[in-house]
């Protein structure tokens, strides 16, 4: 669900990738006390996440070109993937704020 919520999109280098060659990156790693949560995860390339390391985006000299968000409950299930009916999806994307990344997939789709 993160690699949609980004748009498979390199939090750092910007360049848009295939699933399988993303991670997940922790801005402020857990080992340097970041938490688990959707505020502090980020799609990254594996180029980049290994380049930033176990460093801060500001330690490694890597500034985020978006801020990672907490996803409301309507983003939440169209992130999961499931089969939306049209309808259904006209609804859910009614309740995602303007600015989620959500509505741009969703124009590119029509």
């Amino acid at each position: 669900m993160l690699f949609v919520r980004d748009r498979q999109v390199c939090a750092y280098c910007g360049g848009r990738f295939m699933v399988r060659d993303l991670s997940r990156d922790h801005v402020v790693p857990v080992s340097r006390g970041g938490k688990d949560a959707w505020t502090n995860a980020v799609t990254a390339c594996r180029s980049c996440n290994t380049r930033k390391g176990g460093r801060s985006p500001e330690q490694a000299g890597m500034p985020l070109l978006y801020v990672p968000y907490v996803p409301n409950r309507h983003e939440h299930f169209i992130l999961r993937n499931r089969r939306i009916l049209a309808d259904q999806m006209e609804y859910l994307l009614a309740g995602v704020p303007k600015t989620s990344r959500l509505h741009a997939r969703e124009a590119r789709r029509a």
